[in-house]
């Protein structure tokens, strides 16, 4: 992995949201950088390989609603900031808005793959609003999740 490079980051993104805005907090947001950033590469039709980085945050309260940054590092220009009725709306919109540009990408020709390798990056890794008959493997950097055995219990603690 290169120097300073960094796959992913997860941070908080802010108090709740309600759906009511008698309910919504209304304490400033105080995150001050981004709040989630994904690292992949690009692979244009060409076979030029592009490190790119998104970074989604801070998400800001302005007025009754909430906008998010969204910034390019390595392609394209930034789009502008996404706004929505509530934090999460604003997040969930500026990643379904990444993820559109980067389907239009792999339209094109192009290819999305995980840093350093030629491993492709599925796209519902990124957001998924469709539901999937199957179930999704881990991505190459991940570890798969254990599965914790359950014990029944019985009356009386013997067999």
């Amino acid at each position: 992995m290169r120097a300073g490079h960094v796959c992913c980051r997860f941070g908080r993104v802010g108090p709740p949201a309600s759906l009511s805005s008698a309910v919504r907090r209304r304490s400033p947001m105080r995150s001050r950088g981004a709040v989630v950033e994904r690292c992949i590469d690009l692979l244009k039709p060409s076979g030029e390989r592009i490190p790119f980085r998104v970074e989604f945050g801070p998400v800001r309260e302005e007025g009754q609603d909430f906008r998010c940054r969204v910034r390019f590092h390595g392609w394209g220009d930034s789009p502008p900031d996404i706004w929505g009725y509530d934090s999460l709306q604003a997040l969930m919109l500026s990643v379904a808005l990444v993820r559109s540009i980067l389907a239009d990408f792999v339209r094109r020709g192009g290819r999305v793959v995980w840093p350093e390798t030629d491993n492709d990056y599925s796209l519902d890794f990124l957001l998924s609003l469709e539901r999937t008959d199957t179930e999704p493997s881990a991505p190459p950097n991940r570890r798969p999740a254990r599965r914790r055995a359950v014990r029944a219990s019985r009356k009386g603690g013997g067999r």
